[in-house]
């Protein structure tokens, strides 16, 4: 059986409401919260590198908001040891702005995405186009056009290859679609080792807060229903043990797991393969 390592960084840290990540009403009126942009890294026991999503270009958004503790996808790699050349499988689990920029520095990346994801916000392009980048548009809210265009220019390359659901594109390595989730055609990550399987949950679980209580987030663009029906499929996966489960965007990860900070860049340990050296040592 094939084996993994897990590790996932924390590019950027923003602030948002905290019932945009868990719930309203559950979580309204408490304030606001520190939110970690997550990228996360596999490596196999025969050497294959996974990246799963590769983050925003820039410390600020395509609508003005600012992050701090910013570092680029393929500088955070660098960092720790890995040259962004090297990536030869990129998973992005949606096409908002702060998962899917930086396609660009991936040059020998094979780019896996869902179709249904890229069909519904080109449709979403093409009837809202003439609109602003702006908060004030929810449509435009979370999506970066330039990325959608880099995206499409992998495509004139060869290197994008779309998924119409559930599928395995690396040995113990499962696409799952979350249709009208978060967005249109989300995905998730499950990834099966000797020790068990591991959730990579991209937004279709933002906090842990989410699968403990099965209350779907704020924040939303599908079907709360078709949230908590995923939310039960990545507890399925993961067990009670939740530490088999990295959710998108909870920072309770840097307490729930073992962590470490390098170049001022926070990240965590999820799973070490047999052989492969901790990057906490």
């Amino acid at each position: 059986m094939n084996d993994w390592s897990i590790w996932s960084f924390c590019y950027a840290t923003g602030r948002l409401p905290y019932d945009f990540l868990s719930g309203s009403p559950v979580s309204s009126n408490k304030g606001t919260v520190p939110v970690p942009m997550i990228v996360s890294l596999l490596k196999s026991s025969d050497g294959e590198q996974v990246l799963v999503d590769t983050g925003f270009a820039a410390g600020e958004s395509m609508t003005g908001r600012r992050f701090d503790d910013f570092v680029r996808s393929d500088e955070l790699l660098r960092r720790f040891g890995t040259d962004p050349a090297d990536i030869r499988t990129l998973v992005l689990t949606h096409m908002h702005f702060d998962h899917a920029g930086n396609l660009d520095a991936f040059p020998n990346a094979r780019i896996y995405l869902q179709r249904y994801e890229y069909e519904a916000w080109k449709e979403v392009i093409a009837e809202f186009g003439g609109q602003p980048q702006s908060k004030d548009h929810w449509a435009f809210s979370s999506l970066n056009v330039p990325d959608f265009d880099a995206l499409e220019r992998a495509m004139a390359q060869g290197r994008v290859e779309f998924l119409d659901g559930d599928a395995e594109v690396a040995p113990g390595l499962w696409c799952r679609l979350a249709r009208d989730t978060h967005t249109f055609g989300s995905q998730w990550l499950e990834v099966r080792t000797p020790r068990g399987a591991y959730a990579i949950a991209g937004d279709c679980c933002y906090t842990y807060f989410n699968l403990e209580r099965m209350w779907p987030p704020g924040y939303t663009q599908g079907n709360s229903w078709n949230m908590i029906r995923e939310f039960q499929k990545m507890k399925a996966v993961a067990g009670e043990d939740l530490k088999r489960l990295v959710p998108g965007h909870d920072i309770e990860l840097f307490t729930r797991h073992p962590s470490g900070r390098r170049e001022g860049t926070a990240f965590i340990e999820v799973t070490l393969a047999e052989g492969h050296a901790s990057l906490l040592a």
